[in-house]
Protein backbone atom coordinates (compact mmCIF):
# COMPACT_ATOMS: atom_id res chain seq x y z
CA UNK A 1 0.00 0.00 0.00
CA UNK A 2 1.38 3.26 -0.90
CA UNK A 3 1.05 5.95 2.01
CA UNK A 4 -0.84 8.80 2.07
CA UNK A 5 0.68 12.40 3.67
CA UNK A 6 -0.60 15.76 4.18
CA UNK A 7 0.86 17.01 0.13
CA UNK A 8 -1.89 14.34 -0.50
CA UNK A 9 -4.65 15.80 1.58
CA UNK A 10 -4.09 19.14 0.14
CA UNK A 11 -4.41 17.60 -3.48
CA UNK A 12 -7.77 15.67 -2.33
CA UNK A 13 -8.95 18.97 -0.42
CA UNK A 14 -8.51 20.77 -3.64
CA UNK A 15 -10.53 18.37 -5.90
CA UNK A 16 -13.53 17.88 -3.21
CA UNK A 17 -13.41 21.65 -2.95
CA UNK A 18 -13.62 22.26 -6.76
CA UNK A 19 -16.38 19.36 -6.80
CA UNK A 20 -18.85 21.21 -4.44
CA UNK A 21 -18.25 24.87 -6.35
CA UNK A 22 -19.10 22.88 -9.77
CA UNK A 23 -22.11 21.34 -7.88
CA UNK A 24 -23.60 24.96 -7.72
CA UNK A 25 -23.06 25.65 -4.27
CA UNK A 26 -23.34 29.41 -3.25
CA UNK A 27 -20.78 31.75 -3.60
CA UNK A 28 -20.32 32.05 0.02
CA UNK A 29 -20.17 28.19 0.35
CA UNK A 30 -17.93 27.75 -1.97
CA UNK A 31 -15.37 30.36 -1.15
CA UNK A 32 -11.88 30.26 -3.25
CA UNK A 33 -9.39 28.78 -0.95
CA UNK A 34 -5.35 30.00 -0.52
CA UNK A 35 -2.94 28.71 -2.85
CA UNK A 36 -1.92 25.01 -2.67
CA UNK A 37 1.77 26.19 -1.00
CA UNK A 38 -0.36 27.77 1.91
CA UNK A 39 -2.78 24.82 2.21
CA UNK A 40 0.37 22.25 3.08
CA UNK A 41 1.82 24.99 5.39
CA UNK A 42 -1.35 24.61 7.03
CA UNK A 43 -1.98 20.97 7.21
CA UNK A 44 1.71 19.86 7.45
CA UNK A 45 2.12 21.73 10.65
CA UNK A 46 -1.03 20.35 11.81
CA UNK A 47 0.04 17.06 11.10
CA UNK A 48 3.15 17.43 12.81
CA UNK A 49 1.71 18.72 15.95
CA UNK A 50 -0.48 15.74 15.99
CA UNK A 51 2.87 13.32 16.54
CA UNK A 52 4.53 15.61 19.12
CA UNK A 53 3.51 15.57 23.02
CA UNK A 54 3.32 17.87 25.71
CA UNK A 55 4.09 17.22 29.18
CA UNK A 56 3.34 13.34 28.20
CA UNK A 57 -0.02 14.23 26.82
CA UNK A 58 -1.23 13.35 23.51
CA UNK A 59 -2.82 16.68 21.52
CA UNK A 60 -5.94 17.22 20.26
CA UNK A 61 -7.61 20.39 18.38
CA UNK A 62 -9.17 21.98 16.09
CA UNK A 63 -8.35 25.01 13.65
CA UNK A 64 -10.44 26.85 11.45
CA UNK A 65 -9.29 29.50 8.49
CA UNK A 66 -11.31 32.45 8.91
CA UNK A 67 -11.25 35.96 9.56
CA UNK A 68 -12.16 37.12 13.50
CA UNK A 69 -15.17 38.85 11.64
CA UNK A 70 -16.74 36.12 10.11
CA UNK A 71 -17.57 34.07 13.17
CA UNK A 72 -21.05 35.35 14.10
CA UNK A 73 -21.13 37.31 11.04
CA UNK A 74 -24.98 37.29 11.13
CA UNK A 75 -25.52 36.81 14.55
CA UNK A 76 -27.03 33.13 14.07
CA UNK A 77 -24.41 31.57 15.98
CA UNK A 78 -24.68 33.64 18.72
CA UNK A 79 -27.29 32.51 20.51
CA UNK A 80 -26.24 28.98 20.18
CA UNK A 81 -23.36 29.68 22.14
CA UNK A 82 -20.49 30.93 19.22
CA UNK A 83 -18.23 33.26 19.83
CA UNK A 84 -14.88 34.47 19.40
CA UNK A 85 -12.37 36.00 21.50
CA UNK A 86 -9.29 37.63 19.65
CA UNK A 87 -5.71 37.56 20.92
CA UNK A 88 -4.32 41.70 21.22
CA UNK A 89 -1.48 40.40 19.16
CA UNK A 90 -1.52 38.19 16.10
CA UNK A 91 0.94 34.92 16.46
CA UNK A 92 2.63 33.03 13.80
CA UNK A 93 1.62 29.78 13.07
CA UNK A 94 3.84 27.13 13.27
CA UNK A 95 4.40 23.92 15.73
CA UNK A 96 6.09 25.76 18.87
CA UNK A 97 2.59 27.64 19.12
CA UNK A 98 0.39 24.91 18.14
CA UNK A 99 1.83 22.45 20.94
CA UNK A 100 1.55 25.76 23.79
CA UNK A 101 -1.92 26.77 23.02
CA UNK A 102 -3.65 22.93 21.95
CA UNK A 103 -3.38 22.26 25.74
CA UNK A 104 -5.73 25.30 26.68
CA UNK A 105 -8.46 24.45 24.92
CA UNK A 106 -11.10 21.65 24.64
CA UNK A 107 -11.25 19.57 21.42
CA UNK A 108 -14.66 19.46 21.53
CA UNK A 109 -15.61 22.78 22.01
CA UNK A 110 -13.51 25.34 20.97
CA UNK A 111 -10.84 25.87 17.98
CA UNK A 112 -7.80 27.81 16.84
CA UNK A 113 -8.89 30.55 14.75
CA UNK A 114 -5.81 31.26 11.90
CA UNK A 115 -6.30 33.85 9.36
CA UNK A 116 -4.15 34.21 5.80
CA UNK A 117 -3.03 38.02 5.11
CA UNK A 118 -1.57 38.95 1.99
CA UNK A 119 2.14 39.72 2.78
CA UNK A 120 1.50 38.08 6.56
CA UNK A 121 0.82 34.33 5.71
CA UNK A 122 -0.81 32.20 8.65
CA UNK A 123 -1.28 33.96 11.53
CA UNK A 124 -3.23 32.61 14.77
CA UNK A 125 -5.35 35.39 16.00
CA UNK A 126 -7.45 33.98 18.13
CA UNK A 127 -10.09 31.42 20.02
CA UNK A 128 -13.42 30.18 18.78
CA UNK A 129 -15.99 28.85 20.89
CA UNK A 130 -18.60 26.63 18.96
CA UNK A 131 -19.95 24.22 21.70
CA UNK A 132 -19.64 20.05 21.63
CA UNK A 133 -23.10 19.53 19.66
CA UNK A 134 -20.10 19.17 16.16
CA UNK A 135 -19.30 15.90 17.57
CA UNK A 136 -23.03 14.61 16.59
CA UNK A 137 -21.47 14.31 13.16
CA UNK A 138 -19.16 11.39 14.64
CA UNK A 139 -21.00 10.25 17.50
CA UNK A 140 -24.21 10.13 16.19
CA UNK A 141 -27.44 12.77 17.66
CA UNK A 142 -30.04 15.33 16.91
CA UNK A 143 -29.01 18.47 18.03
CA UNK A 144 -28.68 21.79 16.64
CA UNK A 145 -24.85 22.49 16.33
CA UNK A 146 -23.91 25.81 16.61
CA UNK A 147 -23.25 27.56 13.00
CA UNK A 148 -19.31 27.87 11.62
CA UNK A 149 -19.05 29.95 8.51
CA UNK A 150 -18.45 27.47 5.54
CA UNK A 151 -14.65 27.86 6.21
CA UNK A 152 -11.69 25.57 6.24
CA UNK A 153 -11.57 23.61 9.00
CA UNK A 154 -8.40 20.83 10.48
CA UNK A 155 -8.87 18.65 12.96
CA UNK A 156 -6.35 16.82 14.53
CA UNK A 157 -7.89 13.57 15.84
CA UNK A 158 -4.83 11.80 16.39
CA UNK A 159 -1.15 10.83 15.89
CA UNK A 160 -1.36 11.44 12.27
CA UNK A 161 -4.70 11.53 11.97
CA UNK A 162 -6.34 14.59 10.80
CA UNK A 163 -9.65 15.72 9.22
CA UNK A 164 -10.46 18.38 7.07
CA UNK A 165 -13.94 19.98 7.14
CA UNK A 166 -15.83 22.72 5.71
CA UNK A 167 -17.95 24.71 8.45
CA UNK A 168 -19.70 21.97 9.99
CA UNK A 169 -19.10 19.64 6.69
CA UNK A 170 -16.71 16.44 6.75
CA UNK A 171 -14.75 16.09 3.34
CA UNK A 172 -11.92 13.69 3.93
CA UNK A 173 -9.56 12.16 6.69
CA UNK A 174 -5.89 11.43 6.37
CA UNK A 175 -5.80 8.30 8.96
CA UNK A 176 -3.41 5.32 9.02
CA UNK A 177 -1.48 6.47 5.70
CA UNK A 178 -5.05 6.54 4.10
CA UNK A 179 -7.54 8.99 2.97
CA UNK A 180 -11.14 8.66 3.16
CA UNK A 181 -14.35 10.58 2.45
CA UNK A 182 -17.55 10.19 3.83
CA UNK A 183 -18.50 8.81 0.00
CA UNK A 184 -16.95 5.72 0.97
CA UNK A 185 -19.21 5.29 4.01
CA UNK A 186 -20.98 1.76 3.49
CA UNK A 187 -23.91 3.00 4.98
CA UNK A 188 -24.91 5.47 2.22
CA UNK A 189 -24.77 1.45 0.24
CA UNK A 190 -28.30 0.25 -1.66
CA UNK A 191 -27.96 -3.04 -0.01
CA UNK A 192 -27.77 -1.54 3.29
CA UNK A 193 -31.03 0.42 2.50
CA UNK A 194 -32.15 -3.11 0.87
CA UNK A 195 -30.79 -5.69 4.04
CA UNK A 196 -33.11 -3.34 6.36
CA UNK A 197 -36.17 -2.72 4.07
CA UNK A 198 -38.13 -4.89 5.65
CA UNK A 199 -37.88 -3.96 9.03
CA UNK A 200 -38.59 -0.30 7.78
CA UNK A 201 -42.04 -0.86 6.25
CA UNK A 202 -43.45 -2.82 9.21
CA UNK A 203 -42.94 0.66 10.92
CA UNK A 204 -43.88 2.72 8.22
CA UNK A 205 -47.05 0.41 7.98
CA UNK A 206 -48.08 0.42 11.78
CA UNK A 207 -47.39 4.21 11.32
CA UNK A 208 -49.98 4.67 8.93
CA UNK A 209 -52.40 2.65 10.72
CA UNK A 210 -51.86 4.42 13.83
CA UNK A 211 -52.46 7.77 11.59
CA UNK A 212 -55.82 6.46 10.28
CA UNK A 213 -57.44 5.10 14.10
CA UNK A 214 -56.20 8.48 15.90
CA UNK A 215 -57.09 11.37 12.81
CA UNK A 216 -57.11 12.74 10.04
CA UNK A 217 -54.73 16.05 9.98
CA UNK A 218 -51.33 14.43 10.18
CA UNK A 219 -49.15 14.91 7.85
CA UNK A 220 -46.70 12.74 5.92
CA UNK A 221 -43.19 11.50 7.11
CA UNK A 222 -40.19 10.73 4.30
CA UNK A 223 -39.13 7.64 3.82
CA UNK A 224 -35.93 8.63 4.56
CA UNK A 225 -36.25 9.86 7.75
CA UNK A 226 -36.66 6.44 9.73
CA UNK A 227 -33.15 5.29 7.74
CA UNK A 228 -31.61 8.62 9.10
CA UNK A 229 -32.84 8.23 12.47
CA UNK A 230 -31.16 4.48 12.52
CA UNK A 231 -28.24 5.54 11.35
CA UNK A 232 -27.74 8.37 14.01
CA UNK A 233 -28.62 5.47 16.22
CA UNK A 234 -25.90 3.06 15.23
CA UNK A 235 -23.27 5.45 15.02
CA UNK A 236 -24.12 6.33 18.44
CA UNK A 237 -23.91 2.78 19.59
CA UNK A 238 -20.69 2.07 17.66
CA UNK A 239 -18.82 5.05 19.07
CA UNK A 240 -20.00 4.26 22.26
CA UNK A 241 -18.32 0.35 22.06
CA UNK A 242 -14.95 1.67 20.66
CA UNK A 243 -14.53 4.46 24.15
CA UNK A 244 -15.01 1.88 26.19
CA UNK A 245 -11.37 0.32 25.55
CA UNK A 246 -13.43 -3.46 25.25
CA UNK A 247 -14.42 -4.00 22.07
CA UNK A 248 -17.33 -6.20 21.22
CA UNK A 249 -19.89 -7.74 18.67
CA UNK A 250 -23.01 -6.47 17.49
CA UNK A 251 -25.20 -9.12 14.94
CA UNK A 252 -28.36 -8.36 13.44
CA UNK A 253 -30.43 -11.20 12.19
CA UNK A 254 -32.76 -10.95 9.72
CA UNK A 255 -36.52 -10.82 10.85
CA UNK A 256 -37.22 -14.04 9.99
CA UNK A 257 -34.54 -15.84 12.02
CA UNK A 258 -36.07 -14.19 15.60
CA UNK A 259 -37.89 -17.52 16.40
CA UNK A 260 -35.35 -19.92 15.43
CA UNK A 261 -32.92 -17.81 17.87
CA UNK A 262 -35.18 -18.25 20.94
CA UNK A 263 -33.95 -22.14 21.19
CA UNK A 264 -30.74 -24.07 20.33
CA UNK A 265 -29.18 -23.58 17.03
CA UNK A 266 -26.18 -24.29 14.90
CA UNK A 267 -25.18 -20.27 14.62
CA UNK A 268 -25.08 -18.84 18.51
CA UNK A 269 -25.38 -20.06 21.78
CA UNK A 270 -27.31 -17.09 23.15
CA UNK A 271 -26.13 -17.29 27.21
CA UNK A 272 -28.36 -14.10 28.07
CA UNK A 273 -31.78 -14.30 26.18
CA UNK A 274 -34.44 -11.72 26.60
CA UNK A 275 -38.08 -13.01 27.23
CA UNK A 276 -40.38 -11.70 24.41
CA UNK A 277 -42.22 -8.72 25.06
CA UNK A 278 -42.81 -4.87 24.23
CA UNK A 279 -39.48 -4.07 26.03
CA UNK A 280 -37.34 -6.07 23.70
CA UNK A 281 -38.35 -3.97 20.96
CA UNK A 282 -38.07 -0.76 22.92
CA UNK A 283 -36.57 1.18 20.01
CA UNK A 284 -39.14 0.40 17.57
CA UNK A 285 -41.79 1.77 20.04
CA UNK A 286 -39.78 5.16 20.32
CA UNK A 287 -39.51 5.26 16.72
CA UNK A 288 -43.32 4.62 16.15
CA UNK A 289 -43.89 7.50 18.79
CA UNK A 290 -41.89 9.89 16.91
CA UNK A 291 -42.93 9.50 13.59
CA UNK A 292 -46.51 9.79 15.63
CA UNK A 293 -45.35 13.12 17.48
CA UNK A 294 -43.67 14.41 13.82
CA UNK A 295 -46.52 13.87 11.99
CA UNK A 296 -49.04 15.52 14.02
CA UNK A 297 -47.30 18.12 15.09
CA UNK A 298 -45.85 19.27 10.92
CA UNK A 299 -49.66 18.28 9.98
CA UNK A 300 -50.84 21.03 12.33
CA UNK A 301 -48.72 23.78 11.33
CA UNK A 302 -47.52 22.81 7.45
CA UNK A 303 -50.57 21.08 6.62
CA UNK A 304 -51.77 17.17 5.73
CA UNK A 305 -49.76 17.57 2.43
CA UNK A 306 -46.46 18.39 3.87
CA UNK A 307 -43.52 15.94 4.07
CA UNK A 308 -41.73 15.88 7.32
CA UNK A 309 -38.46 14.96 7.31
CA UNK A 310 -34.95 14.74 9.25
CA UNK A 311 -34.58 18.50 9.53
CA UNK A 312 -37.85 19.25 10.92
CA UNK A 313 -37.02 16.08 13.52
CA UNK A 314 -33.86 18.72 14.21
CA UNK A 315 -35.57 22.00 14.42
CA UNK A 316 -38.19 20.58 16.88
CA UNK A 317 -35.78 19.54 19.47
CA UNK A 318 -38.72 20.39 22.63
CA UNK A 319 -41.60 19.21 24.58
CA UNK A 320 -42.50 15.12 24.03
CA UNK A 321 -39.50 15.39 20.85
CA UNK A 322 -36.86 16.12 23.16
CA UNK A 323 -37.69 13.49 25.64
CA UNK A 324 -38.40 10.31 22.99
CA UNK A 325 -34.85 11.63 21.48
CA UNK A 326 -33.22 10.95 24.78
CA UNK A 327 -34.71 7.61 25.16
CA UNK A 328 -33.48 6.90 21.93
CA UNK A 329 -29.62 7.89 22.68
CA UNK A 330 -30.12 6.26 26.23
CA UNK A 331 -31.23 3.12 24.73
CA UNK A 332 -28.12 3.00 22.05
CA UNK A 333 -26.35 3.30 24.98
CA UNK A 334 -27.82 0.77 26.91
CA UNK A 335 -27.23 -1.47 24.02
CA UNK A 336 -23.63 -0.77 23.74
CA UNK A 337 -22.44 -1.40 27.51
CA UNK A 338 -24.36 -4.99 26.61
CA UNK A 339 -21.00 -5.74 24.68
CA UNK A 340 -19.08 -5.78 27.88
CA UNK A 341 -19.54 -9.05 28.76
CA UNK A 342 -18.11 -11.60 26.36
CA UNK A 343 -19.88 -12.72 23.27
CA UNK A 344 -22.36 -11.02 20.93
CA UNK A 345 -25.29 -8.95 21.48
CA UNK A 346 -28.05 -10.17 19.07
CA UNK A 347 -30.87 -8.59 17.47
CA UNK A 348 -33.04 -7.95 14.16
CA UNK A 349 -34.03 -5.32 12.59
CA UNK A 350 -36.71 -4.30 15.31
CA UNK A 351 -35.88 -6.04 18.49
CA UNK A 352 -32.80 -7.31 20.91
CA UNK A 353 -32.83 -10.48 21.45
CA UNK A 354 -29.90 -11.07 23.99
CA UNK A 355 -26.37 -10.86 24.37
CA UNK A 356 -23.47 -12.85 25.34
CA UNK A 357 -23.81 -15.16 21.95
CA UNK A 358 -21.34 -17.18 21.45
CA UNK A 359 -20.55 -18.04 17.60
CA UNK A 360 -20.80 -21.78 17.20
CA UNK A 361 -17.03 -21.54 15.33
CA UNK A 362 -14.28 -19.54 14.32
CA UNK A 363 -12.50 -18.83 10.45
CA UNK A 364 -9.29 -21.05 10.43
CA UNK A 365 -6.35 -18.42 9.57
CA UNK A 366 -5.36 -19.79 6.88
CA UNK A 367 -9.06 -18.64 5.18
CA UNK A 368 -9.09 -14.95 3.39
CA UNK A 369 -12.06 -12.65 3.43
CA UNK A 370 -12.68 -9.52 1.09
CA UNK A 371 -12.00 -6.17 2.42
CA UNK A 372 -14.65 -3.99 0.20
CA UNK A 373 -12.64 -0.44 -1.17
CA UNK A 374 -16.48 0.87 -2.11
CA UNK A 375 -19.75 0.88 -0.33
CA UNK A 376 -20.87 -1.32 -2.41
CA UNK A 377 -18.17 -3.69 -2.36
CA UNK A 378 -17.25 -3.05 -6.54
CA UNK A 379 -13.82 -3.50 -5.66
CA UNK A 380 -12.27 -5.71 -3.01
CA UNK A 381 -9.19 -6.76 -1.06
CA UNK A 382 -8.09 -10.73 -0.61
CA UNK A 383 -7.32 -9.74 3.39
CA UNK A 384 -6.17 -13.28 5.05
CA UNK A 385 -7.66 -13.49 8.05
CA UNK A 386 -4.18 -14.19 10.47
CA UNK A 387 -3.67 -10.66 11.37
CA UNK A 388 -7.23 -10.44 13.45
CA UNK A 389 -8.24 -11.87 16.40
CA UNK A 390 -11.03 -14.13 17.31
CA UNK A 391 -13.77 -11.82 17.39
CA UNK A 392 -13.15 -11.26 14.26
CA UNK A 393 -12.79 -14.88 13.06
CA UNK A 394 -15.78 -16.09 14.71
CA UNK A 395 -17.97 -13.44 13.31
CA UNK A 396 -16.52 -13.96 9.60
CA UNK A 397 -17.58 -17.92 10.20
CA UNK A 398 -20.78 -17.10 11.11
CA UNK A 399 -21.61 -14.71 8.39
CA UNK A 400 -19.77 -18.09 5.90
CA UNK A 401 -22.87 -20.44 7.54
CA UNK A 402 -25.36 -17.73 7.29
CA UNK A 403 -25.03 -14.93 4.66
CA UNK A 404 -28.21 -13.20 5.79
CA UNK A 405 -26.24 -12.30 8.87
CA UNK A 406 -24.74 -8.92 9.31
CA UNK A 407 -22.24 -7.95 11.98
CA UNK A 408 -20.52 -5.11 13.63
CA UNK A 409 -17.16 -5.49 15.39
CA UNK A 410 -15.30 -3.21 17.35
CA UNK A 411 -11.57 -4.56 18.40
CA UNK A 412 -9.90 -3.16 21.83
CA UNK A 413 -7.69 -0.84 19.75
CA UNK A 414 -10.84 0.77 18.38
CA UNK A 415 -10.96 -0.45 14.79
CA UNK A 416 -14.28 -1.39 13.77
CA UNK A 417 -15.82 -3.32 10.75
CA UNK A 418 -19.16 -4.46 9.08
CA UNK A 419 -19.07 -7.64 8.11
CA UNK A 420 -21.85 -9.96 5.82
CA UNK A 421 -21.62 -12.36 2.93
CA UNK A 422 -21.69 -10.74 -0.48
CA UNK A 423 -21.00 -11.59 -3.99
CA UNK A 424 -19.52 -15.00 -3.05
CA UNK A 425 -17.06 -14.57 -0.18
CA UNK A 426 -17.47 -13.06 3.59
CA UNK A 427 -16.75 -9.20 2.78
CA UNK A 428 -16.17 -6.42 5.25
CA UNK A 429 -16.09 -2.36 5.58
CA UNK A 430 -13.45 -0.89 7.62
CA UNK A 431 -15.51 1.83 9.67
CA UNK A 432 -12.69 3.28 11.46
CA UNK A 433 -12.56 6.89 9.54
CA UNK A 434 -15.12 9.22 9.53
CA UNK A 435 -18.18 7.33 10.40
CA UNK A 436 -17.07 6.73 13.92
CA UNK A 437 -13.72 8.46 14.68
Amino acid sequence: MVHKYPKDLVAELLRLWDQQRLAGRTLDGCRKLPEFAVLEELISTCYQVSQLREEARGLRFRVLLCAPEEIESDGSGEAMGLFSIRLNETRPYNEYELLRLAPAIDYNNSLIGVSCQQGEGLRIWGLIHSGSRWMQLIHGGSKQAAPLPPALGVYVVGSGRLLVCRGLEILAQLSGGQIITPTVSVFQSGWIAERFSQGQRELTALHRRTAVERRRGWCRIDPAFVPILYLEFFKHVISTVRRTGHGGTIISFPLGMADMLRHDNPFIDLKYRFTAGAARGQLSRIVLRIMAVLAETCGRRYGPDYLAGWSDYVAMQGGELAQLDERVFKYARFLARLTGVDGAVVSTELEVLGFGGIIQGTMERGAAVARALDPEAGQCEVERVESVGTRHRSLYYLCSKAPEVLGIVVSQDAKSRLVTWKGNMVTCWDLIPIDFA
